[in-house]
């Protein structure tokens, strides 16, 4: 009888076994220097190589100081608490925060850097209407120079149905506010950019004011359709 249960890895007793060459990593393999001594900084830097924004000649092109930031978690799923503790946190780590979907709260602003996601409802840079709105992005990024760079969120992958909803009960004044959304109604967050195709909104956005200002980036889901919604085959 076959045994159908299986992990991601092997039985094989590879340490114990002939003719298996067994790489170790090593968590620090270069030496920390200690206090007192010429190379020690006290608040270990690690920036990224990469220069975000130079490809493209942005004139806000900048190294981001630290390799570990803050992923996207918007405000509203957080407390405003959680985002400025986040953020102070950030500002104290030399790294940079990804404000999340949620839009530009004044939790954020807490003295450190940011990377303004931008998802598929346009929360913080849309119309009324859902429509995204360049003029209020750029108004955003003008009045707030700790935005260093910007995300673009292409698709939803980790909520079902391939979008989400935020019940009215919980949609504040507050929220409404920051997200540009009207009050009194249940809130939906679309799988995809509404009105814009994946492949159309990136290029055109790069060819504005604003992506010829700050470093661009994008974040897309791929997949199987039936994978995400659970059906029975592909569509």
């Amino acid at each position: 009888m076959q045994n159908n249960y299986f992990g991601f890895g092997t039985d094989a007793e590879l340490e114990n076994s002939p003719n298996h060459i067994v790489i170790k990593h090593a968590a620090f393999p270069v030496r920390s220097p200690n206090p007192g001594e010429r190379d020690y900084d006290p608040t270990y830097p690690l920036p990224c190589r990469k220069v975000l924004g130079e490809f493209r000649h942005r004139r806000k092109a900048f190294r981001p100081p630290s390799v570990v930031n803050i992923s996207g978690m918007s405000f509203g799923s957080l407390s405003g608490a959680a985002v400025e503790a986040l953020n102070r946190g950030a500002a104290l780590a030399g790294c940079l925060q990804n404000t999340g979907e949620g839009g530009l709260s004044p939790h954020h602003l807490q003295g450190g850097d940011l990377i303004f996601q931008i998802g598929t409802g346009y929360f913080g840079c849309r119309e009324l209407d859902g429509r995204f709105s360049l003029t209020k992005l750029l108004e955003l990024t003008d009045r707030h120079p700790s935005i260093r760079g910007i995300e673009i969120k292409l698709s939803q992958g980790a909520k079902p149905g391939i979008g989400g909803v935020l019940p009215r009960a919980k949609l504040t004044a507050e929220i409404a506010a920051i997200r540009g959304v009207p009050l009194g109604r249940d809130l939906h967050q679309p799988g995809r950019p509404h009105g814009i195709s994946r492949s159309g909104f990136a290029p055109r956005f790069r060819r504005s004011g604003c992506g010829g200002d700050r470093s661009t980036g994008r974040h897309q889901v791929g997949g199987w359709r039936n994978r995400v919604l659970g059906a029975s085959s592909p569509a």
